[in-house]
Order: structure tokens, then sequence, then C-alpha cells
């Protein structure tokens, strides 16, 4: 990947984020409330920036964490895609089927949903072990994955601190952060090449 390519998907990323994060922290209690169309719409297009992004964070050091990494960005990326599309795409263009979240939780999205956590937990542990140990990125993005696993870990664990951080705002902005720390490696033209080489040696040998 050159660095103008990791750059450019490092503001993909960043950008998907802080959408991500101004859906949630504005995103009602209610289907029935008015701001449900703009931010399902803000949502949407977060996710629909940040999936690809997180897949491109990967392709950078994938010649240095070839399968841990494929396999946490692709747990993760199939966690957020699980637990985010179908409500959004809901609350975006037919709000009034999220009326009763009951109904919709024992619904095929619900089981989606549930299976989307474990895969997203599990992806970003993943992907967390297969960033510190490739050493592509700056430590930086190994610790905004850690947090962003504590981070879910209490709000989801304990509803009142969920509620009050808003959750999962804060997770989405760590997560949009990691496009900063992308735009930080492009700055190093050493990393990359050596990266560079490395997946040719790999697919060479």
């Amino acid at each position: 990947m050159t660095t103008h390519t990791l750059r450019r998907w490092g503001a993909v990323l960043l950008t998907g984020g802080l959408l991500l994060t101004a859906a949630y922290l504005i995103y009602p209690a209610s289907a029935h409330s008015a701001l449900i169309r703009p931010a399902a719409a803000l949502g949407l297009a977060g996710v629909l920036l940040a999936l690809p992004a997180m897949v491109a964070f990967q392709v950078a050091q994938s010649g240095r964490a070839p399968v841990p990494g494929w396999i946490g960005t692709v747990l993760l990326v199939l966690g957020i895609a699980s637990l985010e599309i179908p409500h959004l795409v809901k609350g975006l263009f037919d709000p009034s089927s999220l009326y009763d979240l009951d109904a919709y939780h024992s619904s095929v999205f619900g089981a989606m949903e549930f299976y989307g956590i474990v895969a997203l937990s599990v992806g970003m542990i993943v992907l967390a072990v297969a960033t510190w140990r490739s050493g592509f990125y700056p430590r930086l993005a190994f610790w905004l994955l850690v947090v962003n696993i504590v981070v879910s870990a209490v709000g989801s664990s304990v509803p009142a601190i969920g509620d009050a951080i808003r959750l999962p705002a804060p997770c989405y902005l760590l997560m949009g952060l990691l496009g900063l720390v992308m735009r930080q490696a492009a700055g190093h033209p050493g990393t990359i090449s050596s990266s560079t080489a490395e997946s040719a040696t790999s697919a060479v040998s």
C-alpha cells in the first residue's frame, strides 16, 4: 500500500468513525422521535465508510500480521455489519418497524445483533494482538483498540455507564482515531517500504 493510499484510507476511517460517533450522540431512545432518520442516515454513512477502511487498515499491516490480522478484521467487519446495518437501514427508511423493539430483538435481526456483538468482541481482541505483533503502526493503534475493548466491556456490563457515555459513541470515536494512526504511519515511508518488501518476499516464498 502506497503512502498516498494509506493517508486516504486513514481519512476515510476517521470520517466514518466521526459520523458514527455523531449518530449515536443524537440517536433517540424511541423510534417515534423525529431524530431517528437523521441519526440513522449519519450512522449508515459512517458504517459504509468505516468497514472498507478497516479492511485497508489490515491490508497495510498484512505483510507482518497475515493470519491473525485477517481473522480479527473479518470478525470485526462482520460484527459491525450485523450489529449496525439492519437497524440503521430500518431507522432511515422504515422507522415504524422499530416501534416494537421486543419484536425486533426477537426477530432474525435480533439474532444477528447477538452474533454481531460476539464477533465484534472477539475480532477486536484478535486484531489488537495482531496489531501489536506486527509493529507496522505506532503503538497508539494497539492502545486505541485496547481502550475500545475496555470501554465496550464496561459500558455493556453496567447499563448506567453505557447510557451516560452514549455507548457505542465513544467506541466508534476510538475506531475513527485509528485513521489518524494510519496517516501517522504514512509519514514513515521506510515502514511502508519494509512492509511491502515483506509481503513480496512472502509471496515469492
